[in-house]
């Protein structure tokens, strides 16, 4: 990824993780940009890496709109939404373009029932993300928030315990 490709990913991931910290832990890299060397790389794809993965896929149900073409002249366009399974987002520069990698994915992955969008600035990534999280079913955003809520439960009594450990010791 290019480095003004890199600062974006990281401006976008900063500001969801801030906005909806519920969330934080579905939004995640694939990392899959490889390295250059040629042992690593062929172990990366026996173990599943595919090229064309978007940079940030957000792993939450929600919907999309959809505009339904009207039958006859006479006939208004109707909006409606239908559901889709998670999120991908391909992060581009303002003059950057998908790889045939990248095009392919994103045919496959909604197909499979995902959405799919590239991102160019900062504020589109915003934009895309309230929209999509504001259709988030409300029983999905309820149980993310229990489990989150246990989550750091656990996470904070696993360090209240290294705490004690540590101040018994001396």
């Amino acid at each position: 990824m290019k480095h003004e490709e890199s600062r974006l990913q990281q401006q976008c991931v900063a500001w969801f993780r801030a906005q909806y910290p519920q969330y934080a832990m579905l939004l995640t890299h694939p990392a899959n940009e490889g390295n250059g060397n040629r042992i690593s790389g062929a172990i990366h794809k026996a173990e599943g890496t595919v090229k064309g993965v978007p940079d940030l896929i957000f792993f939450v149900m929600s919907s999309r709109l959809v505009e339904s073409i009207p039958a006859t002249a006479n006939e208004c366009k109707a909006e409606h939404r239908t559901w889709v399974n998670g999120l991908g987002v391909e992060l581009k520069t303002p003059k950057g373009s998908q790889s045939q990698e990248q095009k392919d994915f994103q045919k496959m992955f909604e197909a499979a029932g995902y959405m799919y969008v590239v991102v160019r600035r900062f504020e589109e990534f915003q934009e895309v993300m309230k929209d999509y999280v504001s259709y988030i079913p409300s029983f999905i955003g309820e149980k993310v928030l229990a489990v989150n809520a246990e989550i750091m439960k656990a996470a904070e009594d696993r360090e209240r315990e290294k705490f004690r450990k540590v101040v018994g010791r001396k």
